[in-house]
């Protein structure tokens, strides 16, 4: 029998439990608790607070920190002193994960939920998502891009939220409809447990790193649950010990004498090797990003935010001065037949491309336990390999791949011995080895008939291809890639700067300019009207 404890006169009588520990004073029958007040107990080895929230209940609060009742109380205290503010200001309800975190924190990050209920009782603090968010809610949140409007200090949004919606497309069937509060790391496991066999340990990799990613942000900034379920070193491994493909100079020299080949095509792929940069990241170029007067390029947005520039290669320049003369640059570069490249089979469409040019060379074309066939981002090993080959230098590379560590390209210093050894030499130079751009070529870019059915491209009519001759002291008219009419006045074609990136150059010497010579066509059909057009087929 447990005797009853000694209390003053009128004061309520308090009570002992043997498992539980002690309890906060008994009120009087009919004595309703008052918003704000609270009790303490201990449930097994875990000090818990009781808070009266009106619209919000009677929630218990677990607190870990605790160690004795005083501390218990100590922590009562704190929060029913902040949940009289939340009552205060009507913010209770949305208030209440931060309670949770209150009686769960201590020090700075305990100092932090008190500035955030602050600010949330002065109306300075967003709106959070409700506690019960499913994990599927939360995920497109972030990959719609609102959670970084909500948060962009903390939170960058995604370039392109395409290949993430297909990563999560895996596992929302089993984390996509759970609560992130109720969400385990059992779940976590179950859903990277049923990924289809077929994918790669890399795609494994990825698809883990995003569910990782979701729950760190829902964790903070989002603040909507207290900790990740998913603990350090639970991102499966990914051995990338697969051997890539890479081009040798003369099969680049080869595919971009390939005149079947759409021209816009090839000036692409000739200047991702030579250049060495991402397949997106040229993709996004525009014409501004370039002052071909100068031979610089300017890349403000990449993969790893770090913006760069550099000096373009001489023949580089030269090659996308005829080129744009030819096909003058519209909202984007590097523009096919059905938009902005890469496009969205950009690696397939590369080794039809290879194929079409005569390259047979079986490594580049097989995936095996060992190797990946050839990919367009491996334009990039071909830069590297071929130009550590010929003596440039791990800086030199790296200020136009990105690359942040000595370490990432030293991975190629073995190809490119190879290379070295077997004195394979450099690239040709672009506007050398692309016939079109030297004048060497018959028509631009191929017929359609021949570039049916290789590459996917939407229903248009056919375009002959027809002569393009250079008129009487005059550049020649300059031609849509896309309409196939010709246009005028573009102010690529006759030498002056892309955008206004650049101030204005001074004029170039006449030994510079582009003469109506490079770029006269030779037809098969003598009889062929100028004014017939052609397009990039």
């Amino acid at each position: 029998m447990v005797a009853p404890v000694a209390t003053s006169p009128g004061a309520a009588s308090t009570t002992e439990h043997p498992k539980l520990g002690a309890r906060a004073p008994s009120r009087p029958a009919g004595d309703k608790r008052a918003n704000g007040s609270g009790s303490v107990r201990l449930r097994g080895k875990t000090w818990t607070a009781r808070l009266s929230l009106g619209e919000a209940g009677r929630p218990t609060f677990s607190l870990p920190t605790c160690r004795t009742e005083q501390e218990a109380n100590a922590r009562l205290e704190v929060l029913a002193d902040l949940a009289g503010r939340l009552l205060a200001a009507g913010q209770i309800v949305l208030g209440l994960p931060l309670l949770e975190q209150a009686a769960a924190r201590e020090g700075r990050a305990l100092h932090d939920v008190r500035l955030a209920i602050e600010q949330l009782c002065k109306g300075e603090a967003r709106a959070r998502p409700s506690g019960e968010i499913t994990f599927a809610e939360f995920a497109e949140l972030v990959v719609s891009g609102r959670l970084a409007e909500q948060y962009p200090l903390h939170v960058k949004a995604l370039r392109r939220p395409e290949p993430y919606r297909h990563k999560l497309n895996h596992v929302l069937e089993v984390l996509g409809p759970i609560p992130l509060p109720r969400l385990t790391l059992d779940h976590a496991d179950r859903a990277i447990s049923m990924l289809p066999a077929h994918l790669e340990a890399s795609s494994r990799q990825g698809i883990a790193k995003f569910i990782h990613r979701i729950l760190a942000l829902a964790t903070y900034p989002a603040r909507i649950i207290a900790n990740n379920p998913l603990p350090r070193g639970w991102i499966p491994k990914a051995d990338d010990n697969k051997a890539k493909g890479s081009l040798y100079p003369d099969e680049d020299r080869r595919l971009m004498a390939a005149v079947d080949i759409p021209l816009s095509y090839r000036i692409y792929y000739g200047f991702l090797i030579r250049e060495g940069m991402r397949a997106d990241e040229a993709g996004r170029l525009e014409p501004s990003d370039l002052d071909l007067d100068r031979g610089a390029v300017v890349l403000d947005e990449n993969k790893t935010d770090d913006p760069r520039a550099w000096a373009l290669s001489p023949d580089v320049v030269r090659a996308l001065r005829a080129y744009f003369a030819i096909c003058p640059p519209k909202e984007r570069v590097f523009i096919g037949p059905n938009g902005p490249l890469p496009g969205r089979s950009g690696a397939k469409n590369f080794r039809n491309h290879l194929r079409r040019a005569g390259i047979d060379r079986p490594e580049l074309f097989e995936t095996t336990q060992s190797r990946l066939n050839i990919r367009l981002h491996d334009t990039r090993a071909t830069f590297i390999t071929i130009k550590l080959a010929n003596g440039r230098t791990e800086t030199w590379i790296s200020d136009r791949t990105g690359h942040k560590s000595s370490r990432q390209i030293h991975n190629y210093k073995r190809a490119a011995r190879k290379v070295a050894e077997l004195g394979l030499g450099d690239f040709a130079p672009l506007d050398e080895a692309i016939p079109e751009l030297n004048g060497k070529s018959g028509p631009v870019g191929g017929s359609a008939s021949t570039s049916a059915g290789l590459e996917e491209r939407s229903p248009s009519p056919s375009y002959d291809a027809s002569l393009v001759r250079a008129l009487p002291d005059r550049a020649p008219s300059a031609v849509d890639d896309d309409a196939g009419q010709p246009t005028g006045g573009n102010a690529t074609a006759t030498g002056a700067a892309l955008g206004p990136r650049w101030a204005k150059p001074a004029t170039r010497p006449a030994a510079d300019r582009l003469k109506a010579s490079e770029i006269i066509e030779v037809s098969s059909d003598p009889a062929a009207s100028p004014q017939e057009s052609w397009r990039d087929s």
